[in-house]
């Protein structure tokens, strides 16, 4: 016949178990500091089992203040940019709006001319309020703002983009910046990052 209790007792095993692992070098430690008469001192107190831990300040980098990556500017991302890279990663573009010259309209509007482009401007495309009311063209600058995201970069835009690799996201931009008529977009200045003054 099954034991009804077996549940219990297993669970009371496991928990004496536990208890005698834990419990046994608490006591042998207690016995040894008795035997060798050591009086707690601060450090004792406020750590009476004497468990290893890594103090916080070590695990940010020795209590030393974070160093701040260097931002890399948007023309240095897209010198270094592959639009055939590019290519690839906008076939998630691709499945909205059509790329190529004279494409039409999809659920998103057609992204050939698109760089200086007036937002909202795409002839017969039905935009959403938010991008009617948008005021400027679609520079890289823009475009990199929305593509890195897009809902938080034009509140009440139906489309919900985000490329956060910045160099995934340079690659596209300079891929949609040889859809337009004359040949690629320029680029905006490449800027390399200003090194901070030495502390003191």
């Amino acid at each position: 016949m099954k034991d009804p209790l077996f549940s219990n007792k297993l669970a009371a095993a496991a928990l004496v178990t536990l208890l005698i692992a834990v419990g046994i070098p608490v006591v042998i430690h207690t016995f040894e500091v008795l035997a060798e008469g050591h009086h707690h001192d601060k450090h004792d107190e406020e750590n009476p089992f004497h468990l290893a831990y890594i103090p916080y300040v070590e695990l940010v980098g020795g209590g030393a203040a974070p160093v701040e990556e260097e931002k890399i500017s948007l023309g240095c991302l897209l010198a270094n940019a592959d639009p055939a890279r590019g290519e690839k990663g906008a076939k998630l573009c691709a499945s909205c709006h059509s790329l190529e010259a004279g494409g039409g309209n999809g659920t998103g509007p057609a992204l050939w001319n698109l760089l200086d482009r007036a937002v909202g401007s795409v002839d017969g495309y039905g935009y959403t309020a938010a991008l009617q009311g948008y005021d400027g063209a679609w520079s890289y600058e823009e475009l990199d703002g929305y593509l890195y995201d897009s809902a938080a970069y034009i509140n009440g835009t139906a489309m919900n983009q985000k490329i956060r690799k910045d160099n995934k996201r340079a690659d596209i931009l300079a891929y949609l910046g040889t859809l337009r008529d004359g040949g690629a977009a320029p680029y905006p200045v490449c800027e390399p990052p200003v090194e901070a003054a030495p502390a003191g």
